[in-house]
């Protein structure tokens, strides 16, 4: 039986919208969920990724390698560059949760749009785009904006708020972009609402990556 593993930085829906996508995609595997949310307090109250923070995200990297899982998903883009140097490790595929959704966005066009509820992701986000950018020989216009307050209202559980405050930082960048990338996984239930209201291609993270997955497993038989 086919068997994921995925580490997560904090409580949220998140865990749900992606136990959803992998059911969807590969009905019948087993999820690992392995999730520690002061990971994401303390990468917020620091403005960076710590030390601490890096040294047990390779910690709970090591604990879903140990359960010999196919592939190993980080569902944080504010950690993705611990993610890529714990994919060296284990032997093991250790995949950014938000690869997928920027190699779809490459498709789209050069004037990449990236919306975040939360500050501490965009330069991760924004230097992974340049990065794999940069892998297909091209160079694009990153605009990002951070909704402020959306990710706070979010845990509060202030849905409305979160997405009213989502929604207009899509409204100042739409003119900009060629695509939209919701930087936060949390974020996706947005993804259709936006793309109604800019008429842009609008992506987020879980579906893509749980597609990825399914595809690389198919590969490895």
């Amino acid at each position: 039986m086919t068997k994921i593993a995925i580490v997560y930085t904090s409580l949220g829906g998140l865990i749900q919208t992606m136990k959803k996508e992998f059911a969807r995609a590969m009905p019948g595997c087993t999820l690992i969920n392995i999730a520690d949310d002061s990971l994401i307090r303390e990468v917020m109250e620091e403005g960076a990724v710590t030390e601490g923070v890096r040294e047990r995200m390779m910690h709970y990297f090591q604990a879903a390698a140990n359960c010999n899982p196919q592939v190993i998903v980080s569902a944080c883009s504010s950690v993705g560059e611990v993610a890529e140097e714990a994919d060296q490790k284990w032997g093991i595929p250790v995949v950014r949760i938000d690869h997928a959704m920027i190699e779809k966005a490459l498709e789209e066009g050069n004037r990449i749009g990236v919306l975040a509820s939360l500050g501490t992701t965009m330069e991760p986000t924004v230097s992974y785009i340049r990065r794999l950018a940069a892998d297909r020989g091209r160079e694009v216009q990153v605009v990002g904006k951070v909704a402020e307050g959306a990710y706070e209202a979010n845990a509060r559980g202030e849905t409305a708020v979160h997405d009213a405050r989502i929604a207009q930082a899509a409204k100042e960048i739409q003119a900009d972009a060629d695509v939209i990338i919701l930087a936060q996984g949390s974020m996706a239930r947005m993804e259709e609402e936006l793309r109604r209201q800019t008429g842009l291609p609008v992506y987020s993270s879980p579906r893509l990556c749980a597609e990825e997955i399914q595809v690389m497993c198919e590969k490895e038989g």
